[in-house]
């Protein structure tokens, strides 16, 4: 999955509270989202605007899968216009989400023949060296979103527990970003009805990742032709989504539900179906479905 995208949005709602991940304790957040860098056709992942003892400095921020031989470079580019751009102390953070580590310092260097004569070294956050129940007691709202990329997050139940603690600080109603976040990432190890078995399914209706699974649906319905209109093509997708989950969760039972599915005319219906495929047996699925 894309990781960049919901760190960008988690840093720019969150920043305040995820400065003690990137070494800003007690500085003020005065920004925080993307930053066009003039003279470079890229954009800088997220960019912070801070204040410190009275001094106003930035931390560029960028969210990396896996090492990048090229980093150094790019982070030595960014930096150095950064710097140019604001009259001001940039620090650059490379965050990264999935192994192996980096070997070694990020340093870009320049050098004449045997002698260095200049060095920029930006620093390394590696995510899943950071323990995630530690995160737990912790309770920081804006910090628990990323516990799935910590050692120990991928257990059911400290995302659970994750959830539970970020609750008292968002609306009750709204899904929060944090929130949607934190099932984005949980996303890569469970399914949705997995995920909405703790969360609720009202809330998990409204996450990007049942969003996305709808969009995927709402697509190939479109391009079987089978969407007419608004509400028919939401009703192809819900159905396309209960189909494949279905088909994923339930092998040897799938030609017997398949035509009660491609029968169904209740969006509701096929969404409670499609977040039940992965929690039932074979006989249950059957029984829900009344097949």
């Amino acid at each position: 999955m894309d990781t960049g995208k919901p760190l960008k949005l988690l840093f720019q709602s969150c920043a305040s509270e995820l400065l003690p991940l990137i070494g800003d304790t007690g500085a003020v957040v005065r920004h925080a989202g993307p930053v066009e860098i003039q003279a470079l056709a890229r954009r800088a992942d997220c960019v912070l605007e801070l204040e410190k003892d009275g001094q106003v400095y930035y931390r560029h921020l960028e969210f990396q899968d896996r090492p990048n031989p090229a980093m150094a470079r790019r982070c030595f580019r960014y930096n150095t216009q950064l710097i140019l751009q604001y009259g001001a102390p940039v620090l650059t953070t490379v965050l990264y989400v999935q192994r192996p580590r980096p070997k070694g310092p990020l340093v870009f260097r320049v050098e004449l023949g045997s002698r260095e004569i200049n060095r920029w070294t930006f620093e390394q956050i590696c995510l899943w060296e950071l323990d995630a129940r530690e995160s737990l007691v912790s309770s920081v709202p804006g910090l628990l979103p990323l516990v799935p990329l910590m050692r120990g997050g991928r257990d059911l139940r400290v995302i659970e527990e994750a959830l539970r603690r970020m609750a008292p600080a968002f609306p009750p109603v709204r899904l929060s970003i944090a929130e949607d976040v934190l099932l984005a990432l949980a996303g890569q190890y469970y399914t949705v009805s997995e995920l909405a078995r703790i969360v609720g399914r009202d809330r998990m209706i409204q996450s990007s990742l049942y969003t996305e699974g709808l969009a995927e649906g709402e697509a190939r319905g479109e391009a079987r032709g089978e969407a007419r209109g608004e509400a028919r093509g939401r009703l192809n997708a819900e159905r396309e989504l209960c189909r494949a989950l279905a088909r994923k969760h339930h092998p040897a039972v799938f030609e017997r539900v398949r035509p009660r599915i491609e029968g169904c005319e209740d969006p509701a219906l096929l969404t409670e179906w499609a977040l039940a495929a992965s929690d039932l047996s074979d006989t249950d699925f059957l029984k829900l479905l009344a097949v």
